[in-house]
């Protein structure tokens, strides 16, 4: 920092500081290569980067095998809290409070460091930033909310600059290569902060971002209710995600700011080179904004009928990133969601005769080996969703 500007740090931020630096250094050199190691962030706490129930936030952390300098940060999923009761009873779990979280994690399909199933990416390092928030990191309430009786911190955005922070800070220097991920509401965070996270990072490093099964459309459910779009807009109100969201989308959606929670109004005001996962017929989706009531292909013809319908509406209000002339983009039709965490999914699941690990990495790389845009047929077109087989089928290439 410019200490002319800022003062000098005192010492108990000195010594935090050198505390985080230690720690992220240690497991850097010293962790099993296959193991993540947590890393909890105490001094978050004193800036008020805490998770819903006031536990520290944190992150794991996996040093690369062959480019260590390359990084995945990764934000990891797992849902919202949709009113303060839920925020209430998520804050007691791991997916609302740090307090019981393991010491280490193992990963799979992108993150996974077996190069036979991910071999552009096994020896890069890896970033696991734990989820406790309930906003996808973009809530950003100055008080505790006192709801009956139990204090709730709704300050995802604040977590997600302390780790940020505290990676770059001991680490920073030595960056080469930054891709950010995420799943499910992890992967709608990297839609979300795709351009802050760039922000943090030197102009100089190249920075991509991957989101798998975060583009949730805003489509009605089957009784023609806009259902998903009132939850996600009392979570932006609940959680004041203005500021925790991309800062050029809420510009231009004045007095519907609310649509910048979601994927596909967010996206075409994101600059950062994005890639786009996800399928068509994504289960989360048929299930809690189509509101499904059965599994395909266990459903009746009518209701196929509408499974197929929200397979074409998915299509139209991803029409933006499938038409970037620029950004990436793998959409499958496997009744499937997350994606790049499976490493059956990331290394066998075949759309235009590539896989989706091929497809990111020739989009990213500029190779000219792999199409950087492929979506599937329609359902249930393709064989590699429900085996490792791999052959031929038809598909929808983009140029």
């Amino acid at each position: 920092q410019n200490f002319l500007a800022y003062g000098m740090p005192s010492t108990s931020d000195l010594l935090s500081l050198l505390y985080v630096t230690c720690n992220f250094l240690f497991i850097l050199h010293y962790s099993n290569a296959a193991v993540l190691q947590k890393v909890l962030l105490q001094d978050a706490v004193e800036k008020g980067a805490v998770c819903l129930d006031g536990s520290p936030p944190g992150y794991y952390v996996r040093t690369g095998s062959t480019a260590p300098n390359k990084w995945i940060i990764h934000l990891e999923g797992g849902g919202w809290c949709y009113n303060e009761d839920d925020c209430v009873s998520r804050s007691k779990t791991k997916l609302g409070s740090s307090k019981n979280w393991a010491d280490n994690r193992t990963e799979s399909g992108l993150l996974s460091d077996d190069c036979t199933v991910n071999p552009h990416y096994c020896g890069w390092s890896v970033v696991f930033v734990g989820y406790c928030d309930g906003a996808s990191f973009a809530g950003n309430v100055d008080a505790p909310v006192n709801w009956k009786g139990t204090t709730l911190h709704f300050r995802g955005f604040r977590i997600l600059e302390a780790v940020m922070d505290a990676i770059l800070t001991a680490g920073g220097d030595n960056i080469e290569q930054v891709v950010s991920t995420g799943c499910s509401a992890g992967g709608l965070a990297t839609y979300l902060h795709a351009d802050y996270i760039r922000s943090k990072i030197s102009s100089s490093i190249p920075v991509h971002a991957i989101a798998d099964a975060g583009y949730f459309i805003d489509a009605p459910n089957l009784n023609g209710e806009m259902h998903i779009r009132g939850l996600y807009q009392y979570v932006y109100k609940m959680q004041n995600c203005m500021a925790g969201v991309n800062q050029d989308c809420i510009a231009a959606n004045k007095d519907e700011e609310w649509k910048c929670f979601m994927a596909q109004y967010t996206y075409p005001h994101i600059k950062t080179p994005i890639f786009l996962l996800n399928s068509r017929y994504d289960s989360w989706q048929l299930e809690n904004i189509l509101q499904l009531r059965c599994h395909p292909p266990n459903c009746t013809k009518q209701q196929m009928e509408q499974v197929m319908n929200f397979g074409e509406e998915f299509l139209k209000a991803a029409s933006t990133a499938i038409q970037s002339p620029t950004n990436g983009v793998f959409i499958d039709s496997c009744n499937i969601h997350c994606q790049s965490l499976s490493t059956t999914a990331w290394s066998k699941f075949i759309v235009g005769n590539q896989t989706m690990s091929d497809t990111f990495y020739g989009w990213m790389t500029a190779n000219s080996t792999y199409k950087p845009k492929v979506v599937d047929c329609d359902y249930p077109c393709n064989p590699t969703c429900s085996n490792n087989h791999t052959h031929d089928h038809l598909y929808l290439e983009l140029e």
